[in-house]
This record gives structure tokens, C-alpha cells and sequence, in this order.
């Protein structure tokens, strides 16, 4: 039996970068890469309800999420602090838990059988979709 399939999608809005802290955060030196990895911050977070776990597998929270980002270790600490001091990345209930407050919503979410029926029928031997 196939397991069903959860899709998750980051919703913007249209303000999203004229909101004052992200034109903040835009505004210092760096700040479209510290943008980026906030948007990547979330993308991490949405699955796992709007938090970010730190598992020990480096030195410090923002050593970690960098390896998890692909991103350099200085820039997360930046944008960590900046986070924090914004209110947008708080402490969790649980030890090493990150809870990023804007993401529950931010977050969409649907499953394949949903999808389906949105935008088709998908047979299993063609792989082709058919609209019904």
C-alpha cells in the first residue's frame, strides 16, 4: 500500500518585503544573503510545525543550521541574532527547540490525494495525468 504523500508550500505576502523587519534586515550589509537564509530557515521549519530542532551533531545551534542550509556559519549567527532581537525566532518549550512564530502562517499544506483531485487523476502505468 502506497503511503500518502504530504505537500508543504511557503506562502509570502505580497508584503512580505516591505514588512519593517525584513527591510531591516535587508538594509545591513549582507542582508540579502541573511533574507535567504531566513526564507531557508522557514522552508526547514514548516514541516515540523514552525520549529527548528538543534540535534548536537555540531558545536552550537548556528553551526548546525548552517550545515543543514549549505550556508556559511557566520552569516546564520548574523541572522540568528537579528532573528532573535526581532522576535521572529524564539526559544521552544523543549531544550533545543527554535520556534519561527511567523511560519504556522506562512505554511500550506495538502495531500497528493487532494492534489489529485485538483489537477487530475494520475494512472500508476503511464504516469500520465488525465483530467476528469
Amino acid at each position: 500500500q502506497r503511503m500518502a504523500k504530504r505537500y508543504y508550500w511557503l506562502k509570502l505576502s505580497d508584503d512580505f518585503f516591505k514588512s519593517k523587519p525584513v527591510k531591516k534586515l535587508r538594509r545591513i550589509a549582507g542582508g540579502d544573503t541573511y533574507t535567504v537564509i531566513y526564507l531557508k530557515m522557514l522552508l526547514v521549519a514548516l514541516k515540523q510545525d514552525g520549529k527548528i530542532y538543534y540535534d548536537g551533531v555540531e558545536d552550537t545551534f548556528a553551526d548546525e543550521l548552517a550545515l543543514d542550509l549549505d550556508e556559511d556559519a557566520e552569516n546564520v549567527k548574523v541572522t540568528i541574532a537579528f532573528l532573535k532581537a526581532q522576535n521572529l525566532l524564539i526559544d521552544g518549550d523543549a531544550e533545543n527547540e527554535y520556534i519561527l512564530p511567523e511560519c504556522a502562517a506562512m505554511t500550506g499544506t495538502e495531500s497528493d490525494a487532494f492534489e489529485t483531485s485538483r489537477f487530475g487523476t494520475r494512472f500508476p502505468d503511464s504516469g500520465t495525468i488525465y483530467f476528469l
